[in-house]
């Protein structure tokens, strides 16, 4: 029990979470940016489009750090319309 108690705790410091933001731009499509991961900002025509980019591009963004042998494991997808009151 103690040996996997050790190993999570090691996996939970080697984790890293990165908060992507995504805007729905004036003139048509989407863009993505983070603030946690420099070097990340996407701009796509529509949601699908976005998200089927996102992981390459976080992976590759990675890669450029070093952290070759890393892998993009999660992504959520929350995609909310937004209108002012």
């Amino acid at each position: 029990m103690d040996r996997n108690l050790k190993t999570s705790e090691k996996m939970d410091r080697n984790l890293r979470t990165v908060t992507v933001r995504i805007a729905n731009l004036d003139g048509g499509g989407v863009r993505a940016w983070s603030d946690d991961l420099a070097g990340l900002s996407l701009t796509c025509a529509n949601h699908e489009a976005l998200f089927a980019e996102l992981v390459p591009t976080i992976s590759n963004i990675l890669e450029r750090q070093g952290l070759s042998g890393k892998i993009v494991r999660e992504i959520h997808q929350y995609i909310v319309d937004v209108e002012k009151i």
